[in-house]
């Protein structure tokens, strides 16, 4: 009997040790991190906002190798985004001329803007926090935000102390990304900080003649911020944001590629071009043409592919209009309009090249 007890006295004891285990296991284990967001126009819990929302933090983002617009859009539901604009279930801007407001608001830092590139800076470096809310929102956001709206919030000047940051990513196809950024506080209540970040990259798009090859990536963003927080109840931020994209692009009319035929029309287009070249003959002789042969301009021979003749060919020209008139003309056709006509006045709108890089 004292057998039986003893195993009997041994089992309980064990099952009194298992919950006490499994609750230090819990204690001691990973847990939710509260996100913070201003969806609402107020500081609140992501738990407790009633909006259907998406928020990115700077260690989610550095964890997922989420550098810019493209990327973000690959970790939100339903939404498309691209370098100018946002689409939110389907619901985006229509089109992109004057009018065409867009239907996803975009704000930097509680700053409306319609431009998407613009709000974003074409890199996510030094942001805070970004938040995608899905539309209807327009009671808080507007009347541009029936898809939803995107808020992009940069982290700002600290006055505690000074610090700074450096990385640098390096690639294949000549990929190099330098990032920075450095704090300095300036008194108790006063602090600036600068960063910046530029982005390289061979092209992906061969191009046919002797230029850079095309879709590359060259884009160099500077910013810098100063903050005033004279008590708790007021701060003043002004930020200045500097972006220059540098790089030769595909798409348009040429695009690196051999052109036949302007857009199969006799007349020259010059507003829609991009560094590439157009075919040529040499009995043209009006200066007008698509095909016109420009006098002292190199020329090329390229090949084509399908019939194997050698095709004569040289850079395609950017328009620009020359005359004593008011106002602004790029189409050549459209030059006897504004009462240029004479030979020399086409002369010169051919020698207006601009080879390599634009």
């Amino acid at each position: 009997m004292r057998l039986n007890r003893k195993a009997i006295a041994a089992a309980t004891l064990s099952l009194a040790v298992v919950p006490v285990s499994m609750t230090f296991a819990a204690s001691s284990g990973r847990q939710i991190e509260e996100v913070i967001v201003t969806a609402e126009k107020r500081e609140a819990s992501i738990q407790d906002t009633s909006m259907s929302i998406t928020a990115f933090t700077t260690e989610f983002m550095d964890d997922f190798g989420i550098r810019n617009q493209e990327d973000l859009q690959n970790f939100v539901p339903a939404t498309t985004i691209q370098p100018y604009d946002a689409t939110v279930r389907g619901v985006g801007r229509n089109f992109r001329a004057l009018g065409g407001d867009p239907g996803v608001a975009t704000y930097m830092n509680g700053v409306y803007s319609e431009d998407l590139l613009t709000a974003t800076a074409q890199t996510f470096w030094d942001v805070d926090r970004i938040e995608v809310l899905r539309g209807p929102q327009g009671t808080l956001y507007g009347r541009n935000a029936v898809g939803g709206a995107i808020n992009m919030i940069w982290k700002a000047p600290q006055t505690e102390e000074v610090d700074w940051a450096i990385r640098s990513i390096v690639g294949d196809m000549g990929q190099l990304e330098s990032y920075g950024m450095l704090n300095i506080p300036l008194t108790e209540t006063l602090a600036t900080r600068f960063n910046f970040a530029v982005r390289n990259r061979d092209g992906v798009v061969q191009e046919v003649g002797d230029g850079q090859d095309l879709d590359g990536l060259g884009v160099k963003n500077y910013n810098g911020q100063i903050q005033w927080d004279p008590n708790d109840r007021a701060s003043l931020n002004i930020r200045h944001n500097g972006m220059r994209v540098d790089r030769p692009f595909g798409g348009a009319n040429g695009g690196g590629l051999v052109v036949l035929n302007e857009e199969d029309s006799p007349v020259r287009n010059t507003w829609a071009h991009v560094p590439g070249y157009r075919a040529v003959d040499a009995t043209q002789a009006n200066p007008f043409a698509s095909d016109f042969l420009v006098p002292n301009m190199p020329t090329y021979t390229f090949t084509n592919p399908d019939t194997g003749a050698a095709v004569l060919a040289q850079n395609n020209r950017l328009g620009m209009d020359y005359g004593d008139f008011n106002g602004t003309q790029n189409a050549a056709s459209m030059m006897d309009g504004f009462g240029v006509t004479s030979a020399a006045s086409a002369a010169a709108l051919n020698a207006c090249v601009f080879p390599g890089e634009i």
